[in-house]
């Protein structure tokens, strides 16, 4: 842009823009979890933090992105004014900072703004020193917008130019390159696009993982005019309205207030801060504080746990949480922390903070909360603190002025503090903490048995590595959601419902009594299904409750509206936003009375009702029931203003009775009118005719004489002004009542300016009305969801033995919940499987075999989804079930590696297999696919026989599938290990050339060893030419000569069992004759 256009401030009047290349449908692409905060580069490349890639030294043609928004019609029409360049001229322009000409950020050069190199161990890439002198050349709004880039660096500015953001420099490289909007002429990069494209084009640049900071214009030029004649002294840099950074969103810190777009995803984001420390010195133990918070609601959760080396709590967190950004402090994450966390999220979605100026310690944060007006009644009461209840358990009551925490939940409080600094930074802390809710987040498995009636804790524990192996939430081989268990089970209908049923999938019931009243809730809504199609309609129309009522309370915060930079922001489209804030109170308000016709729905049936909670939850408290009573207070809130008359202009006007100073000053106002009617008859006596009011604004009430009876004014009439046949007259009652009615009518309007704010605010002084509802209705979706599921099919309703009763599950002709059909396209065959034994009878242990590709895993995940769905309280897709209570299910499925974290598959698998062997207990279930092959046969048999005989020893139920055959013969005798496999059809078996066989895979699970893997068939399947496999099975055959021969000497060599002393003979005599 030239530098006269920004001095005065007049964004778009003179640039040329290059064609628009893209008016495609704005769509932003969803990222993966590992997507992570990427940081703009020199040249406005996708490079991120991780700094792997190389940037380019020019950009060339701008592209358009699939899926990105696009300039809509609107938005041409507004620039089509402009000129365009051609697109030659825009591919052989280089931008000044593509060419690298400002030595301070070259790669060899570029310096924080502390002046520290990025080889400083304390370099901070968020920020950028930039010269004065360099700056003293600068446009004031140039100089304006350098400044807030260097305290940026990091975060893309949409700067406020007018009634357009407009961006520079590496910004608008990366605006043009991942938005598809045009470069403007000019010496350097540089795009723009009006005020009411922010949500979409911000919106897309955070899905693709960049920070966004909105830049707002805080004062008009008759403001700035203003300003710079109160100054005795003013330089050139004076001479620009002044701006200010209203607000910087992440993936973990949006909000979707009314400048946003709508949230389309229901899934939470959450921004989590952690710290640990180290129990022996090593970080093999440690206690770890965590934080996290998820903003589009702002509900806050701390907890702190001692992990293990592994650090399966924080692993299992990360996985039951949809963590889309960390905040740690510098230097204090353990390397395998840190490993974990990056090679979990990506690296990108990672930001170290500065120990105490960033990541605060405990007691810097309490004295923050306390000094703010986050937790006091009224905006400014500071010292006047009311902790939040949630809070209060991480508080030292002994402590003198309330400021320390307890010293076991210290390290929790200080990881509050990395998200308070941080929310602060992005000027979301008051919005944010003024909600007040905070939970404790206490671990699953984290529980002391000895202080329970039972081994058990509230919920069965699934780990990080379990809820992955069962592809829970995410499909673990392609991404998404396709295929898992929570795409199969998820029928809710509203959004709240959704967050909630996720929490329900990582948390299945540990309690035979709560979930027996979910398979009972699930009868009475069977029972009901008329009645429940009408309740499914309707809750399909709710909004998002608790993002409405967050956004509400933002909206209606007192405090925020005189502190926060945007009370002073200049918007230009201040009345679609007001509409925008206007429609979702309206939204809020129809949604729950909604919810109140769905009480009505069930009240003629809830008496015929067994579930307590399902009862609970659609019965006001007034009966005894957990639902708030609100009626009246929806109809007071219905009733306070005109709705359509709001909506469409997009102001509210409150009805009488609905606020008592708007009253009074209408009041006021029609007082003074009288005293002026009552004026204006006693001029009409003075004059003896009719006499009237005349004047606008403040010439207001002039009495109008006809000229006749001009001549009884006296000289407390002034004369000011006449018209044929009339005279014009002021007095000085007639200008007091005038003072008196703009004083009135400056209040009205004052008291109107807030009224909207006052509204929301009267709406969120019963958020607790709200919450309680929400928390009803998301339950009670949720156990619709369940009954929708459990009707799907041949299911059967899981029967619950006694925990006292030996470990047991039992299984009739089941089938794998997210499959309906083999890999082959046939019907999916169902399968019995029995594990455990009622009275001690029954087998602890099933070693699973069969040929490759023949259903073992899919049978053991079929087995752990099936336990998963009964503790859900659930039914499940079998003829029946009969199990003890699971209280945590493992998983040691497939091969991979971690190559980031330096793992061979086959670490992978003994990490993960000495993480069962240590938490498991007797009431735990098991699943091993294969252990051992990542190593050498020898060296996996070892293990896998050894893992098998303390797998024994523990009882567990256990499924354990292997192509080891000496390992089943090993435990064959074992009373406490059963043996099963996967059966198939042989057709022209050949002990000689297994390229003749055919193998047909039945899935049928049944029992006894299978003689063979069959690995040769899977060679043959996937391509292997029959030389190959020919060659191969010529030295397997041998292979198993020798190793047979091996084992049978040993056994004569060392065994005293006759038994066995004659079948190894026998197997050495046959071997020999091979």
């Amino acid at each position: 842009m030239d530098s006269d256009i920004l001095e005065t401030e007049s964004p778009l009047k003179k640039p040329k823009i290059s064609k628009v290349k893209n008016n495609a449908t704005p769509v932003a692409k969803p990222q993966s979890k590992g997507a992570g905060l990427k940081t703009p580069t020199l040249n406005g490349s996708l490079t991120p933090k991780n700094g792997f890639s190389t940037p380019s030294s020019t950009i060339g043609t701008p592209t358009s992105t699939t899926g990105t928004p696009s300039v809509n019609a609107t938005t041409l029409k507004r620039l089509s004014s402009f000129s365009k360049e051609d697109a030659q001229d825009v591919e052989e322009r280089k931008f000044s900072h593509h060419n690298s000409d400002h030595d301070f950020i070259k790669p060899e050069k570029i310096k924080d703004a502390n002046g520290r190199r990025p080889d400083h161990p304390d370099y901070d890439p968020r920020t950028l020193l930039i010269p004065d002198r360099f700056l003293e050349q600068q446009t004031p709004a140039m100089a304006q917008w350098w400044r807030l880039k260097a305290a940026h660096y990091d975060t893309i500015l949409f700067f406020k130019m007018g009634k357009f953001y407009e961006l520079f420099h590496m910004d608008a490289a990366i605006a043009v390159q991942e938005l598809g909007i045009v470069y403007m002429k000019g010496d350097h990069a540089h795009a723009g696009f009006p005020e009411t494209a922010f949500g979409r084009y911000s919106s897309a640049l955070v899905e693709k993982g960049y920070k966004v900071a909105r830049v707002e214009q805080t004062e008009t030029p008759e403001m700035m005019s203003e300003r710079l004649k109160e100054q005795n002294k003013s330089t050139k840099f004076d001479k620009v309205v002044k701006r200010e950074l209203c607000q910087i969103t992440t993936k973990g810190t949006r909000t979707f207030n009314a400048m946003d777009v709508e949230a389309v995803e229901s899934r939470a984001n959450y921004l989590l801060a952690v710290y640990e420390k180290s129990l022996d010195g090593a970080g093999e133990s440690v206690n770890v504080g965590v934080a996290f918070i998820d903003t589009s609601i702002g509900a806050f959760n701390l907890g702190q746990f001692q992990d293990d080396c592994y650090r399966s709590r924080l692993r299992t967190l990360v996985a039951h949480y949809n963590v889309v950004q960390v905040l740690y402090e510098k230097q204090n994450l353990s390397k395998s922390t840190h490993h974990m966390l990056s090679t979990t999220l990506g690296g990108n979605a990672l930001e170290a903070l500065t120990p105490n100026k960033e990541f605060w310690d405990a007691e810097k944060t309490l004295k923050f909360l306390a000094e703010g007006d986050y937790f006091c009644d009224k905006p400014g009461e500071v010292g006047k603190t009311n902790w939040p209840e949630g809070l209060i358990p991480f508080l030292d009551e002994g402590s003198t002025l309330g400021l320390n925490p307890k010293a076991d939940k210290a390290l929790a409080v200080k990881s509050l503090g990395g998200i308070a600094w941080y929310l602060m930074a992005c000027k979301l802390d008051q919005e944010l903490f003024s909600m007040k809710k905070f939970m404790e987040y206490t671990p699953v498995d984290e529980y002391t048995p000895d202080k329970k009636k039972d081994a058990f804790g509230r919920f069965m524990v699934l780990d990080a590595i379990t809820m992955k192996n069962l592809d829970v939430l995410e499909n673990n081989a392609l991404g998404g959601t396709e295929g898992t268990l929570s795409e199969r089970l998820d029928h809710c209908t509203t959004h709240f419902g959704k967050r909630l049923f996720q929490q329900w999938l990582c948390n299945p019931l540990c309690s035979v009594s709560a979930i027996i009243d979910r398979q009972k809730a699930i009868e009475d809504l069977l029972k009901f299904q008329g009645i429940l199609s009408d309740v499914r309609k309707l809750m399909k129309t709710l909004p998002d409750f608790e993002r409405l009522v967050s956004k509400i309370h933002t909206q209606g915060h007192l405090g925020k509206s005189l502190n926060h930079p945007d009370s002073r922001a200049i918007f230009f489209e201040e009345a679609i936003y007001s509409k925008k804030k206007i429609s979702a109170l309206m939204s809020a308000i129809n949604g729950f009375k909604s919810s109140l016709e769905i009480l009505d729905l069930f009240k003629g049936v809830r008496e015929d009702m067994t579930s307590k909670v399902l009862k609970n939850v659609l019965t006001e408290t007034e009966e005894g029931g957990q639902f708030p009573v609100f009626a009246q207070t929806l109809k007071e809130l219905s009733e306070a203003f005109d709705q359509i008359k709001a909506k469409s202009e997009g102001k509210i006007v409150p009805r009488k009775g609905a606020d008592a100073e708007y009253d009074e000053a209408v009041e006021g106002i029609s007082e003074i009118q009288l005293r002026l009617d009552q004026y204006l008859k006693e001029q009409q006596k003075v004059f003896g005719c009719k006499v009237t009011f005349t004047g606008t604004e403040k010439k207001r009430f002039q009495i109008e004489v006809p000229e006749s009876a001009a001549r009884r004014a006296t000289s407390e009439y002034e004369l000011q002004g006449s018209r044929k046949g009339f005279k014009r007259y002021w007095t000085y009652e007639a200008k007091e009542l005038l003072k008196m009615m703009m004083d009135a009518e400056e209040r009205k309007d004052s008291i109107l300016k807030d009224i909207a704010r006052r509204i929301f605010e009267r709406f969120d002084s019963h958020r607790q009305l709200w919450e309680r509802a929400i928390g009803c209705l998301s339950i009670l979706d949720c156990l619709i969801c369940l009954s929708v599921y459990s009707s799907s099919g041949d299911m059967c309703k899981p029967i619950f033995l006694e925990s006292s009763d030996k470990p047991y599950l039992f299984i009739k002709e089941g089938r794998h919940p997210c499959l309906t059909q083999t890999a082959m396209g046939g019907d999916f065959i169902p399968n019995s499987v029995t594990v455990g034994g009622k009275n001690g009878s029954g087998f602890d242990i099933v070693l699973i075999t069969g040929p490759n590709m023949g259903g073992k895993s899919t049978l053991m995940r079929q087995v752990g989804l099936i336990a998963l769905l009964a503790q859900l309280g659930c039914y499940v897709p079998a003829e029946a079930c009969e199990m003890t209570l699971v209280d945590r299910l493992f998983t040691r499925l497939g091969a991979t590696d971690r190559i980031f974290m330096g793992e061979s598959t086959f670490f992978v698998e003994m990490n993960e297999t000495a993480s069962i062997l240590k938490h498991s207990t007797v009431h735990s279930l098991i699943l091993m696919d294969e252990l051992g092959r990542g190593t050498a046969t020898y060296d996996g048999t070892a293990i896998a026989s050894a893992v098998v005989s303390e797998l024994v020893r523990l009882g567990a139920r256990t499924l354990f599938s292997t192509h080891y055959h000496t390992l089943v013969e090993e435990f064959s005798q074992e009373p406490k290990v059963g043996l099963g496999h996967m059966a198939c059809m042989v057709e022209n078996e050949n002990d000689e050339d297994p390229t003749q066989e055919t193998i047909t895979f039945l899935y049928r699970f049944v029992p006894g060893a299978c003689p063979k893997s069959y690995g040769f068939n899977a060679a043959r399947l996937a391509g292997l030419s029959d030389d190959v496999i020919r060659e191969g099975h010529k030295d397997a055959k041998q292979f198993e000569r020798e190793v047979a021969l091996a084992r049978a000497a040993r056994i004569i060599a060392t065994s005293e069992d006759d038994e066995k002393l004659a079948q190894a003979v026998r197997l050495f005599l046959r071997m020999n004759a091979c």
